[in-house]
């Protein structure tokens, strides 16, 4: 597109919304903000001028435009009439990346993007459902973006696919105070031979390079400090047992794995990155 691509995208959606607004409607909006290349509109970036870091400053801006276009999406749906009887979901695909250059971009959380510390998996997750949701509600219990497909066959009163094994669970009675049980028993992670499994409050992670277990009690230890591995041999066994049984359930991957390419597990500082030419 010859303008700024964030822009563009809600431009996309409104027609689509607009094309759409007498029969239901299913509308994917995947923006790319803020994901690198950190670019920002002039009139963002000068809105932002008490930030000093111009990296920060440039993603504040990014995210300010972000914010402002869901604004638009949001009131196009109202205009419309559609606003009351839409299902919207927010979410991220992940948490933020070591190469943005932001340090503190998961704070207080270890990790990155391409990890499985909470740092990389933990991200926002909001519903909007006027008719069908209660307003401000905050649901702590861990859940998975393969609900969104589950909660979206309910919400259009769907059947799902037949003979089609669903691992997401369909998120509105939870979200509704129907059910007070834990959507989900236990989380399951896999990035090639790198593994993980959330089970309760517990987190097991399984890496071959380096090769290690790490194993953490999220309740006691939210930011993954603390390794329990060689203090809790049994529990270990035990979700490394059905960590491997779920990963044996899986279909072959069809491409290779991101796992294959090197992850900064901490961000290396720009002098190491760019040694001079007689290091």
């Amino acid at each position: 597109p010859k303008r700024y691509v964030t822009d563009y995208l809600t431009d996309e959606a409104e027609k689509a919304i607009e094309a759409n607004r007498k029969q239901p409607f299913f509308l994917y909006l995947a923006y790319t903000a803020p994901h690198t290349p950190l670019q920002a509109t002039k009139e963002d970036y000068e809105a932002l001028s008490h930030i000093e870091d111009h990296t920060l400053r440039v993603y504040a801006a990014m995210v300010r435009n972000l914010d402002r276009n869901i604004g638009r999406v949001l009131q196009t749906l109202k205009d419309k009439g559609l606003d009351d009887n839409t299902l919207v979901i927010f979410t991220s695909d992940n948490g933020g990346a070591h190469y943005v250059g932001l340090q503190d971009l998961n704070k207080p959380y270890r990790g990155w993007k391409a990890t499985f510390y909470e740092g990389g998996v933990r991200v926002p997750f909001f519903m909007k459902w006027p008719q069908g949701l209660p307003r401000q509600v905050s649901y702590q219990q861990p859940i998975s973006h393969l609900d969104i497909f589950a909660t979206a066959l309910a919400a259009a009163h769907a059947a799902p696919p037949e003979g089609k094994v669903l691992d997401g669970v369909n998120l509105l009675p939870f979200a509704q105070g129907l059910n007070t049980l834990a959507p989900h028993e236990q989380l399951f992670f896999r990035t090639g031979t790198y593994l993980a499994l959330r089970q309760g409050d517990w987190k097991l992670q399984v890496m071959e390079r380096p090769k290690q277990d790490l194993l953490y009690n999220l309740a006691a230890d939210p930011t993954e400090r603390n390794n329990l591995a060689s203090q809790e041999p049994q529990r270990l066994a035990d979700m490394k047992k059905r960590l491997a049984t779920l990963n044996a359930q899986q279909i072959k991957p069809l491409w290779p794995s991101l796992a294959e390419a090197p992850i900064s597990f901490v961000r290396v500082p720009a002098r190491l990155r760019n040694p001079p030419a007689d290091a």
